[in-house]
Parts: structure tokens; sequence; C-alpha cells
């Protein structure tokens, strides 16, 4: 019962900063030059081109750490699939 909140938790999270993250690299993907977006204030929705890396490389981090955890947390759940996968 407790590793089912667990993984529930964990997925929430997991999708919350994947919205974070989706965010920020579309902000960075239309950015402009680091130089010139400070030179001009350029700005993403109201957030500027430093803060959007910020705001992409931590929430990336912690991302890949959960979702390495959550790998793990289900690891014998994709065994399963791929076991049925290649029958």
């Amino acid at each position: 019962m407790l590793i089912t909140k667990i993984k529930a938790v964990l997925t929430t999270i997991i999708l919350g900063l994947f919205i974070v993250v989706g965010f920020s690299g579309i902000g960075l993907f239309f950015a402009p030059n680091g130089r010139e977006a400070r030179l001009m204030n350029w700005t993403f929705l109201g957030f500027s081109r430093s803060a959007l890396e910020t705001l992409h490389d931590i929430p990336g981090l912690i991302l890949i750490i959960l979702l390495v955890i959550h790998f793990s947390l289900n690891l014998k759940l994709y065994i399963n699939e791929i076991k049925i996968l290649f029958k």
C-alpha cells in the first residue's frame, strides 16, 4: 500500500517537472543569444533567458533522478511488458 502511494506521488511530481522543463525548453528554443537577450531585455511570458535556463536546468536534473527512481520501482512491470512484447 505504501509503495503504491510513493509511486503515485512520484508520478505526479514527474508530471509537474515535465511541464516546467517543457515550458522552459520552448522558451529557450525561441530565445535569442544570451547577450542579445540581455541587451533587448527579452522575456518569454515574463521570464528572462537566465531565469528560463535556471528553470530548465535544475528541474531537469531533478526530473532525471526521479525518472531513474520511477524506473527502478517499476522494473518488474517493465520486464513483464517486454516479455509479452517479444512473445
